[in-house]
């Protein structure tokens, strides 16, 4: 299923980026993807604690064949592509939840992590491969091949989901209990069981944030390649998304192999201090690269001329996306372990749809920004800020005694930076 989807998305951006040569449009298009979650989000999670996960899969799988089948005819239409993507990630919105919230039915609590970092490697693959053969199947045979494989993939999944057992929970509630009285009560429920719980909502906003990130990314990646690092956009499955999937591949074996025992913001805040780097970086090489490309270097470093040349860009460009994937794998990891760890069976399906909701919602307004803001000042401007808040907030977080006085933080907030930091002075 993921194969599938990844090839489609990606398919998608570059499409509708072709069609309309808008970045405002790529945005419209990553919003029919968020919005479901805002519109359903919440009530999918009530829906999946109260079936059984294994049909709820089923059933998609089989939905999505169909779905993605019809891009192939109304490929013409940017309207139609929103509204066939809006039904497709709102079937993603019963479908997540529920597959997330299998893995703990599946596998011991002690165990979780490192199943996390197993799905993290399946799921990454994927990525990798879903994102990288898209833009030479693009290329070489055409969007209508990229559809029907996905159709393929999807109809391969339906059957073999049906080797899964049966994921059922017991919680004491039932379909007949009111649908609109239950999502309510529900969500109260879910609030006051998030509320105070500061590690739940730390995950929640990290792994919110990574989907804003990724959203921004999915909207300006396709201009900045043609028109900052003057390659075709299809191109980008070799020096994005390649070499992105592979830092989360490896990413997600580090972390699993050697730090499964750390604390997890011994993992977190150095990834995120990284990912701010990395995103300025980005942001600045085009400039860094014009600049060192006119110095009359000496002939005894040759290479370094090499490595900032305009030509080479693209290339330097692939070894920071591969260092962004391990970063970002390694937000992820620990973030979905806490959240698995600290809830149960029966509301864990509720409580990953409400981080589905809270990811889309972060990432719709930097996603609609991203796109207006690209048109009018280039992609160039949008990575150097990022970069830099991003940033500023690791270094926050790896020294919160610096920027956060003590008498002015609860316990509760200092105890979950970590109460070391203030001893220490």
């Amino acid at each position: 299923m993921q194969l599938a989807v990844n090839s489609l998305n990606f398919a998608l951006i570059l499409w509708v980026f072709k069609l309309t040569d808008s970045n405002f449009a790529v945005s419209a298009l990553i919003i029919s993807f968020y919005l479901p979650a805002l519109i359903f989000g919440i009530a999918a999670g009530v829906f999946v604690d109260l079936w059984d996960k294994r049909k709820v899969i089923i059933i998609i799988d089989f939905l999505l064949a169909i779905l993605i089948f019809l891009f192939t005819i109304i490929k013409p239409s940017f309207p139609l592509i929103l509204v066939n993507a809006f039904l497709i990630n709102t079937l993603n919105q019963f479908f997540m939840p529920a597959e997330n919230s299998s893995i703990p039915l599946l596998i011991s609590k002690r165990n979780l992590f490192w199943a996390n970092t197993l799905f993290s490697f399946t799921l990454y693959g994927s990525f990798m491969i879903g994102y990288t053969l898209a833009g030479p199947v693009f290329n070489l045979f055409g969007v209508d091949a990229i559809f029907y494989s996905g159709a393929i993939c999807l109809s391969a999944a339906f059957f073999i989901s049906h080797g899964l057992p049966k994921l059922e929970t017991k919680n004491g509630h039932t379909l007949s209990s009111g649908i609109l009285n239950l999502i309510l009560t529900e969500t109260k429920s879910t609030y006051f069981f998030v509320k105070g719980k500061l590690s739940i909502v730390c995950a929640i906003v990290l792994l919110s944030g990574i989907q804003g990130m990724i959203g921004v990314l999915a909207v300006t990646i396709a201009s900045y390649m043609e028109r900052v690092l003057r390659i075709q956009a299809t191109d980008a499955s070799v020096f994005l998304m390649l070499p992105l999937g592979a830092g989360m591949v490896s990413g997600a074996l580090v972390v699993g192999r050697f730090f499964q025992s750390k604390p997890r913001r011994f993992i977190v805040i150095p990834a995120v201090i990284m990912g701010g780097i990395l995103l300025f970086t980005v942001g600045i090489a085009p400039f860094l690269a014009r600049i060192f490309n006119a110095l009359d270097l000496p002939e005894y470093i040759p290479h370094l001329r090499y490595f900032f040349n305009a030509p080479s860009l693209s290339s330097t460009f692939a070894v920071g996306a591969f260092l962004l994937g391990a970063a970002a794998v390694s937000i992820i990891i620990p973030s979905q372990t806490i959240l698995q760890e600290a809830t149960n069976s029966e509301n864990r399906g509720k409580i990953f749809a409400v981080l589905g909701v809270m990811m889309n919602a972060f990432a719709l307004l930097p996603v609609v920004l991203a796109g207006g803001l690209a048109d009018l000042f280039g992609v160039v401007p949008i990575y150097i800020t990022l970069g830099i808040i991003i940033f500023i907030i690791g270094i926050i977080a790896l020294k919160p005694e610096i920027f956060l006085p003590e008498k002015y933080i609860p316990y509760s907030i200092r105890e979950f930076l970590g109460l070391e930091h203030w001893d220490r002075k």
